[in-house]
């Protein structure tokens, strides 16, 4: 039930949720108001909302006036480029754990990241407390020593080799080179039968890693642990609740920096291949 409603008192009829309905489901009824015959062709974007100029239209049970209004707080490009280049992978943290309701306002707002076919079927999987992080950094640790040994130090791929390298640093230093002592770690995952399970979480997690910027909040793009959730340890995954059936897209770890940094980096140029026709 889609519970597309418009409020007659405010639409002024210009037709604008009709042309940039991405479904083109929508239909202006001949001398009267926007309306959706068919509600199975609908994709639940809510384009048609956003797009209303005067906030006559509801849809889902979604209030146009309780909206954020895009008139004034849009970034400007300088914003943008700063937080873009300003941005750095953190890999040391304070022990202290974020506040729940911080986590839950990032995931609440990062759900808002564009998915393949607006699927909108990303689950994120978060470690609420060090505790429970520390339960998890705990559990990977034990479990690497016995899978190791059970390999010749040659065999293996990169993989291997990561996590040897990192069992010793932790073994030999006490150095958690998986989770860099994060109190964190945020999994991205989505059901296995959506066209893209796999692309959506890689957009929600970049939205995540620039946004938690924003908030004072550090993020690192965790590929070992991804290796050890995925491809190592999956029971592990089982246990913090990712269902059987997603696939996990990627895994970080964040939280409050134990560090700053006071300035952008120069990276070289960027591959740029700026096409302006089609070679023969």
């Amino acid at each position: 039930m889609l519970d597309f409603i418009v409020n007659e008192e405010r639409c002024i009829t210009c037709g604008m949720c009709v042309t940039d309905c991405p479904a083109q489901c929508i239909v202006m009824e001949k001398g009267g108001f926007p309306t959706i015959p068919q509600e199975d062709q609908c994709i639940r974007c809510q384009h048609c909302l956003a797009v209303c100029p005067t906030g006559a239209i509801s849809i889902l049970g979604a209030d146009p006036d309780q909206s954020l209004e895009l008139k004034h707080e849009l970034p400007t490009v300088h914003s943008m480029e700063t937080l873009v280049k300003g941005r750095r992978s953190i890999r040391r943290y304070k022990k202290q754990a974020l506040d729940a309701g911080t986590i839950r306002k990032l995931l609440e707002i990062v759900w808002h990241a564009p998915t393949a076919t607006n699927a909108q079927s990303v689950l994120f999987t978060a470690t609420m407390t060090s505790d429970a992080t520390d339960a998890v950094r705990t559990e990977i640790y034990a479990k690497l020593g016995p899978m190791l040994d059970e390999l010749a130090p040659e065999e293996g791929g990169l993989a291997h080799k990561y996590m040897r390298m990192a069992y010793g640093a932790y073994s030999k230093h006490g150095v958690d080179v998986i989770m860099r002592g994060a109190p964190h770690i945020l999994i991205a995952s989505a059901p296995k039968t959506v066209p893209q399970p796999k692309e959506d979480c890689i957009i929600a997690l970049t939205t995540f890693d620039l946004l938690a910027q924003t908030m004072g909040v550090g993020s690192l793009w965790d590929g070992m642990l991804t290796w050890c959730l995925t491809d190592f340890f999956p029971e592990l995954a089982a246990k913090l609740g990712v269902p059987e059936d997603h696939a996990i897209g990627y895994c970080m770890v964040f939280g409050l920096p134990a560090v700053s940094y006071h300035r952008t980096v120069q990276r070289v140029p960027p591959g740029m291949n700026l096409v302006e026709s089609l070679s023969e």
